[in-house]
C-alpha cells in the first residue's frame, strides 16, 4: 500500500527550514510510477509546486532498525540536472509504512546544486553521506559529510578532489564502495577540467578516489584507459569473488562496459563490453548475502537495438557466475512512457529495498518522481541456463 493508500508528495523549498508533506491522489491504472512485479510500493515522492523533481536517493538501515532515506529535491526550474536542489531526509520506524516529515540536511550550495546521494556505514560506525556539489559545467565535485549519531547531525564537508585538480566529476547515487579492510572507493567520470578538455565533454574519463583513513584524506587513482569511439559514463563498482575490483559503466554502444583492477582501484585494465545490454543508462550492481550478483538495469527486448532504446523496462536479474550470464528476468517497471534509472539497492535478510526514478516522459524529463519499494530477494535458480 502507498502509505495507507495515500500518495505523499514532498514539497521542498530552497533554503526552507521546514519542508512538509501533503496527501495526493490515488494511483491510476495508466501510471508509470506503479511497479509491475512482486514489489510492494512504500513511498512515492512526486513533483509539485516549488518541487519539480525528486530523484537520485539512497537508503540506509540504522542501528535501531529504522530506515533513513536521503534524496535530491529540486526546488526551482523544470527539474533539469543543473537547477537548484537540496538534499532532504526522512525516517521510518516501521519498515517504510510511514515516514517522518522531511528535513533539509544539505541546502543548495555553489553555483548550481547538490545531488546524487550515497549513504554508507563506515568501519568505525559513522555514516558517510557522499554527494556532488555542482558549481558549474566545468566544476562538479564529490564531497562527504559524516554523522556519529545515525544521521541526526552531520559534519562539515570533506573535499574528495584536491583543489589543484578539480573538474566536472560525476558520482552517481548509491555508488561508493566500502572494502573489507575499511578503505573507501569513489568511482567518478570526469567530463571537463584537469586531464580533460576545458569544455564539457559527453565522453568521460574514469577513475577512483581512495581513502585509507575513513574518508579524512583522499588520493586519486590512474585514469582507466579510454575506449576509442565509445562514450563511457557513470561508473559503478563491485568486488569479484577473486578479490579484484570491477568497474562497470554505461556507454553509447548498446552494452555496459566492464574493467578490472587488481590493486584496489588504483589502476584499471581497458574497459570491455560486458553482458548487460542497455541504452546510455546506468546499471546498478550489488553483491547479495548469498554470494550472487544482483543487477538492476534497462534491458530492451532482443529485437530492439539497445543503443536507441528508452529507459524502460527496468529489469532485475541475478548471476551466479560473476556476471558471465544472468538468470530469469524480473520486470520492476514497464510503461511505454516511463523512464526508470538511478537506482539504490539495500538488502535486509530476504528483502530488498529499492528506490528508482520513475518519471512520466509525457509530462517531463522522466526524472521527476522517486519511488521506494520492497520485494523478496530472488530465489536461487535450480535449473541450468
Amino acid at each position: 500500500m502507498f502509505l495507507k493508500s495515500l500518495l505523499w508528495t514532498a514539497l521542498v523549498s530552497l533554503g526552507s527550514a521546514q519542508p512538509y508533506l501533503v496527501k495526493g491522489e490515488p494511483i491510476v491504472p495508466d501510471d508509470p510510477t506503479q511497479p509491475c512485479s512482486e514489489a510492494t510500493p512504500l513511498l512515492r515522492l512526486l513533483p509539485g509546486p516549488g518541487n519539480p523533481r525528486n530523484s537520485e536517493g539512497d537508503l540506509l538501515q540504522l542501528e535501531d532498525g529504522s530506515l533513513l532515506l536521503v534524496w535530491t529535491a529540486f526546488s526551482e526550474g523544470t527539474g533539469g540536472d543543473h537547477d537548484p536542489a537540496s538534499l532532504v531526509s526522512m525516517r521510518s520506524n516501521d519498515g517504510g509504512v510511514s515516514w517522518s516529515q522531511p528535513r533539509t540536511i544539505v541546502s543548495a550550495t555553489g553555483g548550481m546544486n547538490v545531488m546524487s546521494v550515497s549513504l554508507r556505514r563506515l568501519a568505525d560506525g559513522r555514516i558517510g553521506l557522499f554527494f556532488l556539489r555542482k558549481h558549474s559545467l566545468v566544476d562538479c565535485r564529490p564531497v562527504v559529510r559524516f554523522s556519529r549519531d545515525d544521521g541526526h547531525s552531520w559534519s562539515d564537508p570533506v573535499e574528495i578532489v584536491p583543489e589543484d585538480d578539480f573538474g566536472y566529476d560525476v558520482l552517481n547515487n548509491d555508488r561508493v564502495l566500502v572494502l573489507e579492510d575499511g578503505a573507501l572507493l569513489v568511482p567518478v567520470a570526469r567530463h571537463a577540467g584537469g586531464g580533460m578538455t576545458p569544455d564539457f565533454s559527453p565522453a568521460g574519463r574514469l577513475r577512483c578516489y581512495r581513502s585509507e583513513d575513513g574518508g579524512r584524506t583522499w588520493s586519486c587513482g590512474a585514469w582507466a584507459p579510454a575506449v576509442p569511439g565509445v562514450v563511457l559514463q557513470e561508473p559503478g563498482l563491485f568486488v569479484g569473488t577473486d578479490g579484484a575490483i570491477r568497474m562497470f559503466a554505461r556507454t553509447d554502444a548498446g552494452v555496459q562496459y566492464l574493467s578490472r583492477s587488481d590493486d584496489g582501484g588504483r589502476t584499471f585494465q581497458p574497459p570491455r563490453p560486458w553482458t548487460l545490454r542497455s541504452p546510455l543508462s546506468p546499471a546498478s550492481i550489488q553483491r547479495l548475502e548469498d554470494g550472487r550478483l544482483l543487477a538492476i538495469w534497462n534491458e530492451p527486448p532482443a529485437s530492439v537495438d539497445a543503443k536507441d532504446a528508452p529507459r524502460t523496462p527496468l529489469i532485475l536479474a541475478c548471476s551466479d557466475d560473476e556476471g558471465e550470464s544472468w538468470g530469469e528476468r524480473q520486470s520492476l517497471f514497464q510503461h511505454e512512457s516511463g523512464w526508470y534509472c538511478y537506482v539504490s539497492i539495500d538488502q535486509s535478510g530476504d528483502t530488498l529495498l529499492v528506490s528508482s526514478c520513475a518519471g512520466d516522459r509525457r509530462i517531463g524529463n522522466g526524472l521527476q518522481s522517486l519511488v521506494l519499494f520492497r520485494l523478496p530477494v530472488p530465489p536461487l535458480e535450480t535449473e541450468p541456463r
